[in-house]
């Protein structure tokens, strides 16, 4: 399973880490080596029904078709052996859809035994979009598709239209044209259900580490920042602190104006940190009028200048209810984390913030 959040990444850590697009080239990329495995098993299975066909072929004393179909089987094995040699998985598939299609052709051309060459047209499109995918796929369809019309109908290289019956080439077509539609259909669809999928995942990542107002991280996710931190601390003695905020005037806006307003403001005052915060610092939402916001390697003088600042753009930032204007004090309580464990150091942080919400204007307490 892949990591929710990529730690590493120049993105937010609450950030959607990925696009579906990255996501679908990487689930194709993990699994090359699988679809050459089942590639593998699916020439082994041509092999040996080329091998059978061609026994047969000699038993009717059609020694040339009987060289052919083996030459066949002896290419793909051959090829086949090659990409395994050089590691090129991704060759496979396309040497399974080359190669069926230039049998089709033979056979075609030929007509096979009895006339009845065509007929192999009708596995080609399942194969190759099941193995190549709905544009690559069905690519090779309509290349085969263009080649045989060609073939025929300019009697290319000699080739002998009266091998078939109109009546039996006309339904080989129709047949080849409805398998070839139903084949790129069930790709297709495949494709948008791998895609909705994935959609979902990032939705259940972005239920389970981001708050959904207010963009930031949520409580599970910054649980789990602070106690890597503090381990990262007790081991190296990396000081770091942390910082608690509310907006006292959330609950005003919201009776006065109505919930959502106050949710407005709450977004409008995360805004605010996110753009004050320093790059390394994580904000989070810690309860539901509450923010929290851990900043690593900072004493607690270097973290009292950004809850200054934040504090003071939160106190002159104008908050616009429809037509007025409110204003908002925020009450931020601030600890430098000691050795008296997570907890402990949490439980101080939320006292002193409680001093801080006493305070009639915006204050920092520390």
């Amino acid at each position: 399973m892949n990591k929710p959040f990529k730690f590493n990444s120049d993105d937010p850590l609450w950030a959607v880490p990925a696009s579906v697009s990255e996501r679908l080239q990487s689930r194709i990329k993990n699994t090359e080596y699988a679809a050459f495995v089942f590639c593998g098993i699916y020439c082994a299975v041509a092999i040996v029904i080329l091998i059978v066909f061609g026994i047969a072929a000699l038993a009717r004393e059609e020694v040339v078709y009987a060289n052919v179909i083996f030459g066949f089987a002896f290419a793909t094995a051959f090829l086949y052996g090659a990409i395994w040699f050089t590691h090129y998985y991704f060759l496979a598939k396309h040497l399974i859809a080359g190669l069926m299609g230039a049998l089709c052709i033979y056979l075609f051309y030929t007509g096979g035994t009895e006339g009845t060459g065509p007929v192999f047209y009708m596995a080609f499109p399942m194969v190759a979009v099941f193995l190549q995918g709905f544009a690559i796929g069905s690519m090779y369809i309509l290349i085969l598709a263009i080649l045989t019309v060609f073939i025929y109908t300019a009697s290319l290289f000699g080739f002998d239209r009266e091998l078939y019956t109109f009546v039996f080439i006309s339904r080989i077509a129709r047949v080849f044209i409805i398998t070839a539609f139903l084949a790129a259909f069930y790709s297709y669809y495949k494709y948008l259900s791998e895609r909705e999928l994935i959609l979902i995942y990032e939705d259940l990542e972005q239920i389970t580490f981001a708050d959904q107002n207010t963009g930031m991280a949520n409580r599970n996710l910054m649980e789990k920042l602070l106690n890597t931190e503090f381990k990262r601390y007790s081991r190296y003695g990396f000081k770091f602190s942390m910082m608690l905020i509310s907006i006292n005037s959330y609950g005003r806006v919201s009776s006065h104006y109505g919930q959502e307003a106050g949710d407005l403001m709450f977004k409008d005052a995360a805004e605010i940190i996110q753009a004050e915060i320093r790059e390394p610092d994580v904000p989070a939402l810690w309860e539901r009028e509450m923010f929290l916001i851990l900043l690593p390697y900072t004493a607690l003088e270097s973290a009292r200048l950004v809850a200054n600042r934040i504090c003071n753009k939160i106190s002159e930032h104008d908050f616009f209810m429809g037509s007025k204007v409110e204003r908002a004090i925020a009450s931020v309580g601030l600890v430098e984390v000691d050795e008296e464990g997570l907890t402990n150091n949490i439980q101080k942080l939320e006292l002193i913030h409680y001093e801080a919400t006493k305070k009639p204007n915006s204050s920092v307490v520390s």
